[in-house]
């Protein structure tokens, strides 16, 4: 079920940002399988990615029709229970998210950090993960590498920080 009714349209950014392994599909290319104006045409068979995949507009009261997907250029979705907020943006348009409405209010999104969530930018392979006192760009990074952040004490005061382990396969 969808908050107020909504419903993906004419949409389909999740189609292209989001890449699908049971497809073969790389993140940021249209998926083959999405016709523009008609959306997906094997939804009914479509992998269990796209079927489990909830889109954040989609299930939000709070987020208005600015927020929609093609029309805001990313996509918003959770993931680890709720603790990490990813904005998948739209290569395209790599700035869309530092645009207003959106930038404060991610800016506001991210007081969750104190309470150990994350909310992390990705434009591609770029990754930004954003505090409310700050923006950490991490570059280009290997997308199976896992990125950690959180609040660290450093002369007795909270620091953000933010960290690529190459080492570790993302969880």
């Amino acid at each position: 079920m969808t908050a107020d009714g909504k419903s993906c349209g004419s949409c389909g950014m999740c189609c292209k940002l989001l890449g699908v392994a049971a497809l073969e599909k790389p993140a940021g290319s249209w998926c083959a399988h999405y016709a523009r104006g008609r959306g997906c045409t094997i939804y009914q068979d479509r992998p269990a990615a796209c079927a489990g995949f909830e889109c954040l507009w989609l299930d939000s009261e709070k987020l208005d029709d600015a927020w929609r997907p093609d029309r805001a250029k990313f996509v918003l979705y959770t993931e680890r229970d709720g603790a990490r907020l990813n904005v998948v943006v739209d290569p395209g348009n790599p700035a869309a998210w530092r645009r207003e409405p959106y930038y404060s209010r991610l800016k506001a999104m991210s007081q969750r950090a104190v309470e150990g969530c994350e909310l992390l930018v990705s434009v591609g392979d770029r990754r930004f993960v954003i505090f409310p006192e700050e923006d950490v760009d991490l570059g280009v990074i290997d997308p199976e590498h896992k990125i950690v952040s959180g609040y660290a004490t450093r002369d007795g005061e909270q620091v953000p920080y933010a960290m690529v382990l190459s080492d570790l396969p993302a969880a």
